[in-house]
């Protein structure tokens, strides 16, 4: 099998000749959009040989008309992203070049924050996604609901089209990055209300553009998971480590392809190549071989060793 049926048939339930594997991880400022973002992927997918490649996105989204969000009324003052904003063109030219690479090889997917993330960058006035404007913006939504809504659904708007415009260029799918589903938070309704709308809007956009992989990660610990089980997504992935479900209590919840199985600050980071087999061996154990894609809970924690993750594959390849 090739790469790209590899993972087609692992998001299919299929039998392939081995579980795929891919790994992530934050790149540089410079290594944001542009060329720069394209020599960083190309290096890593060169060093790491993964069987689809994430391409991370770590631009601060600007929306036009207030400049900070520090009260709820502000929320009111946002507009769409221009479509031809500096840093969204350079993204694309980035994006075209990874894909002018190695866009027959495999699957590329492409990474977009939710509304609840992406809003960061207008209560901070710069990229952090810090739990401080997570807190701020659940304080606007219990606040004055009406009015942080409808700057979440202006944010949602920019990333679907943003998604759309994505996959129009070639790349196969779309990795969501999901914050704002912890226990704690929201009470289930206003979960639904408040975050899942705007996730399912922009999975669905997706899909209407037409992606074969929607990629959905819960980001963040003590998740309501089961409140995702419906997302329109082929494959999900989430931190167990963050005091989330394991990957076998997973299986009882999601019927969709399940991704990771690896700590993404564990033996992948520090560990001996014998510590990576073990979690490699123990993940399989609990997954199983079908509707399963070796992955990590979350982006690598710093630099991780290429070859502990090349070990991970190899692991795959003795494993069958």
């Amino acid at each position: 099998m090739n790469k790209i049926e590899r993972v087609r048939g692992a998001l299919a339930g299929e039998l392939v000749d081995r579980v795929p594997a891919s790994f992530w991880c934050h790149f540089g400022p410079d290594e944001a959009s542009g060329s720069g973002m394209a020599r960083a992927h190309l290096g890593f997918y060169q060093a790491t040989a993964p069987d689809y490649l994430k391409v991370m996105n770590d631009n601060p989204f600007v929306l036009p008309g207030v400049g900070r969000v520090s009260v709820p009324r502000d929320w009111l003052r946002l507009k769409p992203a221009r479509r031809n904003a500096p840093a969204r063109s350079k993204y694309l030219d980035g994006l075209k070049e990874i894909l002018d690479n190695i866009g027959d090889e495999c699957m590329v997917i492409v990474t977009m924050f939710n509304a609840f993330a992406t809003a960061n960058d207008n209560m901070l006035g710069y990229l952090d996604y810090s739990d401080l404007g997570f807190e701020r913006i659940t304080a606007h939504l219990r606040e004055d609901p009406r009015s942080t809504m409808t700057g979440l659904s202006v944010v949602t708007e920019s990333i679907c089209e943003f998604t759309a415009d994505c996959l129009e260029l070639g790349v196969s799918g779309l990795f969501l990055s999901a914050n704002g589903g912890e226990r704690d938070r929201f009470a289930s309704e206003h979960f639904e209300e408040y975050v899942a709308v705007h996730d399912r809007m922009i999975l669905q956009a997706a899909l209407d553009a037409g992606s074969e992989f929607n990629l959905l990660h819960m980001c963040g610990g003590g998740l309501r998971m089961g409140a995702y089980k419906d997302y329109p997504a082929h494959a999900v992935n989430w931190a167990p480590q963050a005091n989330n479900p394991s990957l076998a209590d997973g299986r009882n919840i999601f019927s969709q392809t399940l991704v990771g199985g690896m700590d993404q600050a564990g033996a992948l980071v520090t560990g001996a190549p014998e510590d990576v087999e073990s979690e490699v061996r123990l993940a399989l154990a609990e997954a199983g071989g079908l509707n399963f894609i070796l992955g990590a809970g979350c982006a690598l924690v710093g630099e991780a060793p290429t070859q502990n993750l090349a070990f991970a594959r190899e692991a795959l390849m003795m494993a069958g």
